[in-house]
């Protein structure tokens, strides 16, 4: 073989080494080509179906978020924290460095139809009048009859770490997570037209009230309950289709019951009324972490500004009392008592619908009710 014929046959032999190494090259491309396809999508089915909160694992530090909070307005300090002076969406924006913002709807959905909402995931948050649920939710309604003697009684009852964990578990398993609760003082407000000192004077007396716990306690102490729309209620006390109106100081002064009435008497047939600022559950979770802390510590902090809030209310209220032309009867402590012993049935009522954890919580009040000793025999 001539040297010229050696050098052609080691080109031919290079280049279809070359040509076997470009084909081996493509064909390896194309195969890393698809492996790659399978693997996005199959990355993006896991994302998909991953729960909701590890996907917040994922979301960007700093990134805004918007939750549609849904309200409904109100005369007293809690409604007020949030709507027309919106404290807690301006504090949350504060605490959060303007990333977690909330649309406030004002009546969006009424009363009673929010928690609702809430647990759809048609809206992120909403605040509830809790005694206004007490006919589906009774767990969550712990403003019984002359249990409570203040708004800070109720304060450390709703605080302690075993009424966290037992509200953790019960508004849990509904698909809520409650972040505050949001408390006025008691409606111990019975407008009439003449005074009621003792209990012989709730016999056959007609009054107009609301919610299933206060209306039991006004039967046991011997008066006739009616249920009648706010917009009458001022007509039904001139017509007298009812004797007398049971509510809080600050409502009745605002709503203009001093002008048909001539007599306040102090009776806590409802002795605090709560509110429950609640969130859907789901929703947090998707939180990033940093958020949620945020969300949680600054809900605490509008609770206990809540409380303070209701105090200095109630406080106003009985400056309103007095400039007013409405007459006071204070029952003495001989007659709130005889009340407590009548009403006690409706302890047992409440326990009857309660649930399981009824008796703990009644458990856990008895540490921090001044009522007590007489309504839960402690």
């Amino acid at each position: 073989m001539t040297e010229k014929m050696a050098i052609d046959k080691f080109k031919a032999n290079v280049l279809i080494g070359s040509n076997k190494k470009i084909k081996e090259v493509k064909d390896m491309a194309k195969r890393f080509f698809k492996l790659g396809i399978c693997l996005f999508l199959i990355l993006g089915l896991v994302y998909f179906f991953m729960p909701s909160s590890i996907q917040a694992q994922a979301t960007k530090p700093g990134q805004k978020i918007t939750w549609i909070f849904a309200t409904n307005p109100g005369p007293a300090a809690n409604s007020w924290s949030f709507h027309p002076y919106p404290r807690f969406q301006k504090l949350l924006e504060k605490n959060s460095g303007g990333r977690f913002i909330l649309d406030t709807k004002v009546g969006l959905y009424p009363p009673n139809e929010v928690i609702h909402a809430v647990i759809a995931g048609r809206v992120d948050m909403g605040w509830e009048r809790t005694p206004w649920l007490a006919g589906t939710f009774p767990q969550w309604d712990y403003c019984l009859p002359f249990l409570w003697d203040s708004i800070f009684e109720y304060e450390a009852f709703i605080n302690d770490p075993r009424m966290v964990e037992i509200e953790r578990k019960t508004y849990g398993e509904k698909g809520l997570i409650k972040i505050a609760d949001i408390v006025v003082e008691a409606l111990d407000g019975i407008f009439a037209k003449k005074a009621i000192p003792t209990i012989a004077d709730f016999k056959g007396l007609k009054i107009r009230t609301a919610g299933l716990f206060p209306t039991l306690a006004l039967q046991h102490l011997g008066a006739s309950t009616l249920s009648i729309p706010t917009a009458e209620i001022l007509e039904a006390l001139k017509r007298g289709t009812v004797d007398a109106i049971q509510t809080s100081r600050g409502w009745g002064l605002g709503f203009g019951l001093p002008d048909v009435c001539t007599h306040i008497s102090y009776w806590k047939a409802q002795s605090i009324f709560s509110g429950m600022l609640i969130v859907n559950k789901a929703k947090f979770d998707a939180l990033p972490p940093d958020l949620q802390k945020i969300l949680l510590d600054t809900a605490k902090e509008m609770q206990g500004q809540a409380v303070y809030g209701g105090w200095c209310d109630h406080l106003q209220s009985d400056i309103g009392v007095k400039v007013s032309r409405l007459k006071v009867s204070q029952p003495t402590a001989e007659e709130i008592n005889k009340a407590r012993e009548l009403t006690r049935p409706v302890i047992d009522k409440w326990l009857e619908r309660a649930g399981p954890y009824g008796k703990q919580i009644l458990a856990i009040a008895a540490d921090y009710a001044s009522g007590a000793k007489i309504m839960l025999k402690k």
